[in-house]
């Protein structure tokens, strides 16, 4: 059995430390973290709305999920706030503004609407 120990430090893993944005290695008000099964980091870029997958040890992510502009069309998310990963990397993701739940397949452009308020 490990032995582990806390670092009360922290490091950065995502993102410049102060100093959001929109670019590949910046996040905007990040509001979720999930790791898959193969430790790559997923981020919930609420302000961006968009996913961000970080593989392991990247510095730079990449959008998986949204465009990166606030809109209700099947591409787009508006102010997302959680997220789920299923062990085949389908993104469940609670679009905020847009009061829905996306279904996003893994390396899909765009996403189903797989609960709403209609």
């Amino acid at each position: 059995m490990p032995v582990l120990r806390w670092n009360s430090t922290g490091i950065t893993v995502a993102g410049i430390t102060n100093n959001s944005g929109n670019a590949d290695n910046q996040l905007n008000f990040p509001t979720d973290v999930k790791l898959d099964y193969e430790h790559n980091l997923y981020i919930v870029d609420s302000n961006n709305h968009r996913i961000q997958k970080y593989l392991f040890g990247a510095l730079t992510g990449q959008t998986v999920a949204g465009n990166g502009t606030s809109g209700s069309s099947q591409y787009q998310l508006s102010y997302p706030l959680t997220m789920m990963i299923d062990s085949n990397e389908n993104l469940y993701i609670s679009d905020t503004s847009n009061a829905r739940v996306q279904y996003w397949p893994k390396g899909a452009v765009s996403g189903t609407t797989i609960a709403d308020t209609t």
